[in-house]
């Protein structure tokens, strides 16, 4: 059990380093401004180091938000220099070795691999790659003027736990690791070998995560399989589960009004595993037997896609049809996001391929009383969290399904849906309060039986 250390007047304080938070826009960025503004509230004065910078946020009570740019770095000043060399000869810039590999692109030969071997280099061990020195700094400082109880680390970007491991050598403070998603587990999916496309990365990667879990307390994870795993890599790791949520107090009121029609949103990014073929599909199939829904069904999509991705949907848009009936509308802001969601009749998730981790989206969707439809496997995470918390759950291969759902919802539109089970950060910082205590809020076998006795062997809900 970690001794708990207080300064003169008996304030517990929490240090949280994380790349990612509001106002930043990142979805990576909710879990911990949620869990801070709570944790504050059950009598925790907490500081959080971060690369987001602040502006005009407004500032929560009992929270410090500390913020420090990320330095530039070789890469960064490469693609500065080979951009205005191409744009000064009037060539196209052509995407990094990097991006190329997100898109499933990989450069050939010698001077591919000597290029792809340069700018993985360059580009490891991630995006925060320029945060690490000037965060590490501001830890040091802050753990020599004040007395922490621990020093949490939050990642993806999982730099931030190396600024932890660093911030930390030499101080008794226990340092706990908080994964959103996997760091080195993600080297066996088959889309995340082509961006961990070096073999010094990949070789790397597995020696940073083992170093960093090493020197950890104790590891946080947000879903029950993750969990799982973590304990079967790592027997000797204490390993707990405390699941993702959202902070009730942010999100709008239901909407007055909502699309006319039957409105489809889907919120999100496609990239990895995640298409939207199947939604499309039953959709065609929809409008084949309902054809009186025609000019009123719309599927409305606002986020980013990579070049293969977008390619696919085009492909997939042209197949089935459905040019006047789909909407895409780019990158938009969060509260743009929120109120897309909220005026729609129906909400999509995408989760495939991604046994392990759930889309910080779902909660949202399924708190703001949207009905919720997710695409994974059923035996997925994102499955027993869906279904735990009262999403329909459906396998990318059941278009059948995936149409009956569009067509029951087109019979008789559901104003709103009430979340099965709490999804407040209120609640959940409960779990992590206690934990830090030195308590564990539930055991967390009993956790993973709770959370699984809600996932039938068909977790689709007709």
């Amino acid at each position: 059990m970690a001794t708990h250390v207080r300064d003169s007047d008996g304030q517990r304080r929490l240090l949280v380093i994380t790349y990612h938070f509001p106002p930043d826009g990142s979805v990576g960025g909710l879990r911990w401004a949620g869990m801070s503004k709570y944790l504050a509230r059950r009598g925790w004065e907490v500081h959080v180091v971060t690369a987001s910078a602040q502006g005009a946020s407004v500032p929560v009570r009992g929270v410090e938000v500390h913020h420090r740019a990320r330095y530039r770095t070789l890469d960064d000043v490469y693609n500065t220099w080979i951009r205005r060399i191409r744009a000064s000869s009037g060539h196209a810039a052509k995407p990094s070795a990097p991006a190329m590999a997100q898109a499933g692109e990989r450069p050939t030969g010698a001077a591919g691999w000597i290029r792809n071997n340069l700018a993985m280099a360059l580009a490891f061990p991630d995006h925060g790659r320029g945060w690490i020195t000037p965060a590490t700094l501001t830890v040091r400082r802050l753990l020599h003027e004040r007395r922490f109880d621990a020093v949490i680390t939050s990642g993806p970007p999982h730099s931030a736990h190396l600024v932890g491991a660093l911030a930390c050598s030499g101080v008794s403070v226990p340092l706990w690791v908080d994964m959103r998603d996997p760091w080195a587990g993600l080297l066996e999916a088959a889309w995340a070998k082509t961006i961990f496309s070096s073999a010094a990365s990949r070789f790397l990667v597995r020696r940073l995560e083992r170093a960093v879990l090493r020197r950890a307390h104790r590891v946080v994870t947000n879903t029950a399989e993750f969990a799982d795993v973590l304990r079967g890599s790592y027997p000797e790791l204490r390993v707990s589960y405390v699941p993702n949520g959202i902070d009730s107090e942010r999100l709008p009121p239901a909407a007055v009004e909502k699309f006319d029609g039957l409105a489809i949103a889907y919120v999100g990014s496609l990239y990895a595993g995640r298409d939207l073929s199947s939604v499309l599909r039953a959709m065609r199939a929809f409008l084949t037997r309902q054809p009186d829904a025609l000019g009123a069904l719309k599927l409305r999509i606002a986020g980013g896609m990579d070049a293969a991705h977008e390619a696919q949907f085009r492909r997939d848009v042209a197949a089935t049809d459905l040019g006047d009936v789909v909407e895409t509308l780019g990158q938009v802001s969060n509260t743009e996001a929120l109120d897309l969601v909220n005026r729609s009749h129906l909400t999509l998730v995408l989760a495939q391929n991604q046994p392990m981790q759930v889309p910080a989206k779902l909660y949202e969707c399924v708190a703001m009383g949207i009905p919720t439809l997710v695409i994974t496997e059923s035996t997925s995470a994102a499955a027993r969290e869906a279904s735990r918390i009262g999403a329909m759950v459906y396998e990318a291969a059941d278009v059948e399904g995936i149409c009956a759902a569009i067509q029951r919802l087109w019979r008789d539109r559901t104003p709103a849906v009430a979340p099965a089970s709490s999804l407040d950060y209120d609640d959940i910082s409960a779990q992590l309060d206690a934990l830090l205590l030195g308590a564990p809020a539930r055991p967390d076998r009993a956790a993973r039986r709770a959370a699984r006795s809600t996932l039938e062997p068909d977790t689709t809900r007709r």
